[in-house]
C-alpha cells in the first residue's frame, strides 16, 4: 500500500470496517524515525493489511525497527526502510515501511508485509 504524509487517501473498499475494531491504541516500542502524525498514517495502513491477512481486528504491539537509513548532509532524513513487527489476537506479523521525502517537506510512504 502507499500513502502520503497529511494527505493520505485509502483506496479499500474495508477501511471503515476495519478501522472500526482498531480503536484502542497499541503499545509502541523499538526505534523509528516517524514522528506521531506519520506514525499514525502509517499505522492506519499497517491496520488494514494485518486485518485483512490475520482477520484480527486488535493490534496489541507494535515493534520497530530501522533498517536503513540515508540523511542529506543537513542531517535530514531524504529515505528510511523500517521493519514493524505487528501483534494481535496471538499472531504476529512483519511489515516493512520505506519512506522517502518529497520536494514539498512531506514523507511518501508504503507498507509491504514480509514473506
Amino acid at each position: 500500500m502507499q500513502g502520503k504524509h497529511r494527505f493520505a487517501i485509502l483506496h479499500c473498499a474495508f477501511a471503515a470496517v476495519a478501522l472500526t475494531g482498531c480503536a484502542h491504541n497499541p503499545q509502541f516500542s523499538g526505534q523509528s524515525v516517524t514522528d506521531p502524525v506519520l506514525r499514525q498514517d502509517v499505522m492506519k495502513n499497517v491496520e488494514l493489511l494485518f486485518s485483512a491477512m490475520t482477520q484480527c481486528r486488535s493490534i496489541d504491539a507494535v515493534n520497530t525497527s530501522i533498517t536503513g537509513i540515508h540523511q542529506l548532509p543537513s542531517g535530514a532524513v531524504e529515505r528510511a526502510s523500517e521493519t514493524w513487527d505487528v501483534t494481535g489476537c496471538g499472531v504476529s506479523k512483519a511489515y516493512t515501511v520505506e519512506m522517502r521525502s518529497d520536494a514539498r517537506g512531506e514523507t511518501d510512504f508504503s507498507v509491504l508485509p514480509q514473506r
